[in-house]
Parts: C-alpha cells; structure tokens; sequence
C-alpha cells in the first residue's frame, strides 16, 4: 500500500515536470512562429525593394532567407521535442492513471478483505457460543443422567426391600394361620353320629 503511494507520488512529480517542459516549449514554439512571421514580412518587403537589383537588398535576402531557414530548422526540432514531449506527459498521464486505478482497487480489496474478516469472525464467536451452549447442555444431560441412576438405583432397592417386607409377612401371615387350624372339626363328629342307623 505504501509502495503503491509512493510510487503514484513518483509519477505524479514525473507528470508536473512534464507539463512544465511543455509550457516551456510551448512558449519557445510561439516565439519561433512569430519571428518566422515577421521575417516572411521582411521577406516580402526585401523582394519590393529587390527590383531596383540592389546588391545590397539582394545579401540583405539572403541573410533574410537563410535566417529563415534557421529559425524553420528550430521550429521543426521544438515540434519534434514538443512531439516527444507530449508523448511523454501522455505515458506519464496513463502510468498516473493506473497508479490511482492500482490505489483504488488496492483500497477496494482491502476493505473487502476486512469486512470478510470481520463476518468470519462474527461466525467464530457464533461457533464458540454455539459449542459453550452445547457443552451446557452436555453437562446438564451428565447429570440429570446421573440423578436418574441414582433415582433408578434408589427405586430398585425400595421394590427389593418392599418385596422382603411383603414375603416376611406373607409367612408370617401364613404360619398364624397354620397354628390356628383344627385336627378335626367337631361339626364333622357331630353329623358323622347322627348318621349312625339307629338300632
């Protein structure tokens, strides 16, 4: 990220010098059009004046002309370098324009990167949670678990110990009732007698 800006600071110093360049020559290009102008006035006034067949307006012609053909030579390298110039702004304007598009994008991905983070992050708790409540559970389940042995091994023993009880009575109940009962009733003696044929 740093590098990144770093580097779109680089192109955009890179890109003023270059505007700077341009202005200048610019500048240097409207002053080389103007003298050409005025020397082609010169030009034209010089040959009026040439018919009179002057030596003198004849070198002073030449001069003219090969002035002209000095300030042409210039304008043509100042166009050439405004040329290379102009090239050199547009492929420092696309190396600015991709730096911001890499800033942007790079800002863009991490604030994507960080919203992702904190949704994972707000799973994990949600998991944690989840598993603390499931844990609980666990645990209350262990232990109703064993309250209900407990519970079951209580009951066992309460069945068995009423089970004893009930047979110890039962015999209880049962020798009474033997001790109590009769050899012989007398109602059967008596019914046995009256039975006897009489003599």
């Amino acid at each position: 990220m740093k590098k990144g800006e770093a580097y779109a600071n680089e192109c955009q110093i890179e890109l003023g010098k270059v505007r700077v360049e341009n202005s200048e020559l610019d500048r240097l290009n409207a002053n080389l059009e103007k003298q050409i102008k005025e020397l082609k006035v010169r030009i034209v006034d010089l040959e009026t004046k040439s018919y009179a067949n002057s030596p003198r307006a004849s070198t002073s012609s030449r001069r003219v002309e090969s002035r002209i053909e000095e300030l042409t030579n210039q304008l043509h390298q100042s166009n050439q370098e405004k040329s290379e110039s102009s090239r050199m702004q547009r492929s420092a304007d696309k190396v600015a324009r991709d730096a911001k598009y890499q800033l942007v994008e790079s800002d863009r991905q991490r604030a994507k990167l960080e919203e992702e983070r904190k949704m994972y992050e707000g799973q994990i708790e949600s998991l944690r949670q989840a598993m603390d409540d499931l844990q609980t559970k666990e645990h209350n389940l262990q232990a109703a678990k064993r309250r209900a042995e407990r519970d079951a091994v209580d009951s066992k023993q309460r069945v068995l110990s009423l089970e004893q009880e009930l047979e110890r009575l039962y015999n209880r109940f049962s020798s009474t009732v033997e001790r109590g009962t009769p050899t012989s009733s007398p109602r059967k003696l008596d019914r046995g007698t009256s039975n006897s044929p009489r003599k």
